[in-house]
């Protein structure tokens, strides 16, 4: 850029140190990071723009971003023509650029600075007071600025500043924050795709080795030492599976989205019974069912049974050794109730706030000989929602614990109502 006159050695300095910034490829990949250039104006920013010109009384504040080659307007109030049009200014005539090194330029008097006088916009543009603040990123680039300009001479008071300084902060967070949720769904994507990969490549040799193992349960149907094998393994490849759907499915609840259901005719009194007495074979005598006929319903079978077998597995693990849990099902016109209740140390208050969150373990629970992943909870809410209902839990020393899912009856007209 050519000055209008010769600068003393301090501003000539100051102009070397900005113009070598002003091309630093790491500022300008944290421009681009904020995905603000050429975009429309918003009122997020031009909210602030109008506000530092009321609280301030000037005809002209800009919000701008500086590149290598041009400063943008991305808001303003009181910007003239032909600058609201295009909203841009060829870099040679910024006069932003030189707060890149992180330094504002404040003036009461443009024409009388050493520095600014010589300025070629400062004539054109009717610069005569003015505050110029950079916008600093977290990393200590700056990626732009926020100014004031007032066309007569003006003292800014301590009071002037302060309410920049104030507004130029909260144009950072407004940034930052749009920063660090664009920086979210990228690592919602990756993870996204890495669950994905993971479960199908988990899923091809599994699906190999249960065919191996039903064809060796076939080939030798007449040897029970073989058939209880093929029993266990079978078990055992089941539960793996079991496995690899939480993960998919706690995967979907973290991204807000809904657990994938198969609604169709069930009887939750018969699903409650037949998943208890399957894990009697690892928990005996510990299951207590309190349920008086059918509780038919429209629902996912298998996600209820999912719902059952956490939560009744959960508090056989972390219950008090020895003492029974209690299962019971309970019904009104429209809704099917299950709590799960198990006794010994109650849960912390704190933690029942945070416990049906995705990888949350409790203290209890991360003390434990028990190993989880923190899954299970976060599905048995996930379940309960996309049928339409929720998960409730209470602790405490006399009652024990207890989870309450609440299901409505008709989960397929639940979710035509919530559409």
């Amino acid at each position: 850029m050519k000055f209008l006159g010769e600068l003393d050695a301090s501003s000539l300095a100051r102009t070397q140190r900005c113009n070598r910034r002003l091309t630093d490829p790491n500022r300008l990949h944290a421009i681009r990071e904020t995905g603000l250039m050429d975009t429309p104006q918003e009122d997020a920013f031009d909210r602030l723009a109008r506000l530092a010109a009321q609280l301030l009384d000037v005809p002209l504040t800009i919000m701008s971003l500086v590149d290598a080659d041009r400063q943008f307007f991305k808001a303003d109030f009181g910007l003239p023509s032909p600058f609201r049009e295009s909203r841009q200014l060829p870099i040679d005539a910024s006069l932003c650029r030189y707060t890149l090194e992180g330094e504002p330029i404040i003036s009461s008097n443009a024409p009388a600075d050493p520095f600014l006088k010589f300025h070629p916009s400062t004539g054109p543009w009717g610069i005569v007071a003015l505050i110029v603040l950079p916008l600093i990123n977290p990393d200590g680039h700056v990626l732009g600025t926020f100014c004031c300009i007032q066309p007569q001479v003006r003292e800014w008071s301590s009071q002037d500043l302060t309410v920049m300084q104030e507004l130029t902060a909260s144009i950072m967070t407004e940034i930052n924050l749009r920063n660090q949720l664009q920086k979210l769904k990228v690592e919602q994507n990756l993870r996204d795709t890495f669950v994905a990969a993971l479960t199908h490549d988990l899923r091809t040799p599994l699906t190999a080795a249960k065919m191996g193992v039903q064809m060796l349960g076939r080939r030798h149907a007449d040897l029970p030492s073989v058939q209880t094998s093929v029993a266990r393994v079978s078990g055992s490849l089941d539960r793996a599976e079991r496995m690899i759907q939480n993960l998919l499915d706690a995967s979907r609840i973290k991204a807000g989205k809904r657990v994938a259901l198969e609604l169709g005719a069930c009887d939750f009194h018969t699903i409650t019974a037949q998943a208890l007495d399957e894990l009697s074979a690892v928990y005996p005598e510990r299951f207590v069912l309190k349920a008086e006929g059918m509780f038919k319903m429209e629902a996912d079978p298998l996600a209820l049974r999912r719902i059952v077998e956490n939560l009744s597995s959960n508090a056989a693990k972390y219950g008090a050794p020895g003492t029974p849990v209690e299962v019971v099902l309970d019904r009104n016109e429209h809704h099917v109730v299950l709590q799960v209740r198990n006794q010994g140390a109650p849960i912390a208050a704190g933690e029942l706030q945070t416990i049906f969150e995705p990888f949350h373990r409790t203290r209890s629970a991360t003390e434990s000989a028990e190993k989880g992943w923190g899954l299970g909870l976060p599905l048995v809410r996930g379940i309960a929602e996309a049928h339409g209902g929720k998960a409730t839990v209470t602790s405490s020393a006399e009652e024990g614990t207890c989870f309450t899912i609440t299901l409505p009856l008709d989960a397929a007209s639940e979710q035509r109502r919530s559409a």
